[in-house]
């Protein structure tokens, strides 16, 4: 095991790491591909590529009475940060130990200065080399997530979202050195627009294409209403990431009124019923088994899909009730026409799913075998690993070249670089 150190300023406190560095440990003697990696944006991810007439309405980060605010389009939202440091890489763990103790409040967080190469792609692609980390994918975090779900003008956030695209072709590129993949949401919203900036990302070497879980504007994303979505980027030969987030605009909103709960928290004052059936894996469920019984894949055969952050323990009950439902509504509405095959190996030909290291991987294994899963770390946050590559200390119930199936080579199929 190798092990290496970064300096990096950490402002040591309560509930804050007291060390002065970040570690880097190797846990497999090959490079890895994780598909779960975050950047960090510029505040002016947003503004930078807009027209004038929209930059007091987008989405820009904003310091009041010391509290950091994401502001548009006349609201604002709080931020979940905490004086501007950020979680440190792996502590949740320390998180639910102060729960199991009693005493897990936000400030049993480990929290640490933002290292610069979360925010720069030059030093980032070093810090994967002493991650041992051979290719990635890359989400966003913070406001790079929102534009979907608080700009609900269609003009606003189009042009929204073009910018923040441009903005992330200039400072992180969609494919850098072929080794760190860029992946910008892109919205159901309008078909046309979404086409356009498609094919923009496409003609840049854009590979990665993530996704919001949940009902795309009422409609289901399988319904071929969309296929010209599905077909340019089946046509490029790319692949969807339906990374966790939250649903479109209203859905959270929905079933939290419905069942009684606050409509709009932040990410880390949701309830516990909220994390459980408003967010995380219940969404993307949805999303998947209405991609399936929609026909999708009939109809765009390159497809594949990655689950990212939503686990991997619903996987076993999810196929067999995918197959069980099939048969329910037979004589029900089949959008997309009746399926060739069982919705099960569908599942398993074309979807990914990056599991949570603390999941009962050996379970899902002998229900849809070593191919389905992919590794991923979470890493920066404080939801993942510290040390991406420690995911193989969680594989032991597989033989040496299935773990490396799931370190290394199911991903890379992904990027092209198989």
């Amino acid at each position: 095991m190798e092990q290496q150190q970064l300096n990096t300023e950490i402002t040591a406190g309560a509930g804050e790491l007291k060390s002065q560095y970040l570690e880097y440990k190797t846990f497999t003697e090959y490079p890895i591909f994780d598909a779960d990696q975050h950047l960090t944006e510029g505040e002016d991810c947003y503004t930078r590529h807009i027209e004038d007439k929209y930059k007091d309405r987008t989405l820009r980060v904003v310091v009041e009475g010391g509290k950091t605010l994401f502001k548009f389009d006349g609201n604002a939202r709080e931020s979940d940060g905490h004086h501007g440091k950020v979680p440190h890489p792996g502590s949740l763990k320390e998180l639910l130990k102060g729960i199991k103790k009693g005493s897990g409040e936000a400030g049993t967080y480990q929290w640490m200065e933002p290292d610069p190469a979360f925010a720069d792609a030059d030093l980032r692609l070093e810090q994967l080399d002493k991650q041992n980390i051979e290719a990635c994918m890359l989400y966003s975090t913070g406001i790079g997530l929102l534009a979907e779900h608080v700009l609900t003008d269609d003009d606003l956030f189009y042009a929204s979202s073009w910018s923040y695209l441009r903005w992330l072709e200039e400072e992180w590129g969609f494919a850098r050195a072929d080794r760190m993949f860029v992946a910008p949401i892109f919205s159901m919203r309008d078909v046309d627009r979404t086409c356009e900036q498609l094919d923009y990302f496409f003609e840049r070497g854009g590979k990665v294409v993530a996704m919001v879980p949940g009902p795309a504007y009422g409609r289901s994303p399988g319904d071929p209403y969309f296929d010209r979505i599905w077909g340019r980027i089946n046509d490029a030969h790319a692949t969807v990431s339906y990374h966790i987030n939250e649903a479109p605009p209203g859905y959270k909103a929905g079933r939290s009124r419905e069942w009684g709960e606050e409509e709009n928290p932040t990410f880390f004052t949701q309830s516990a019923w909220q994390w459980y059936w408003a967010y995380g894996d219940v969404p993307a469920q949805e999303t998947f088994s209405q991609l399936i019984y929609g026909n999708v894949f009939s109809r765009f055969p390159n497809l594949k899909i990655v689950s990212a952050e939503h686990g991997c323990e619903w996987i076993p009950l999810f196929v067999r009730k995918l197959d069980k439902m099939r048969g329910m509504g037979r004589n029900g509405r089949w959008i997309g026409g009746q399926l060739p095959e069982r919705p099960s190996k569908i599942f398993k030909r074309h979807f990914r799913v990056v599991p949570f290291w603390e999941d009962d991987m050996a379970d899902v294994i002998d229900k849809v075998g070593a191919e389905v899963l992919l590794g991923g770390s979470d890493f920066p946050h404080s939801e993942g690993l510290a040390f991406p590559s420690q995911l193989v200390d969680h594989l032991d119930m597989l033989d040496a070249s299935a773990q490396k199936l799931v370190m290394r080579d199911n991903g890379l199929a992904l990027v092209g670089r198989s």
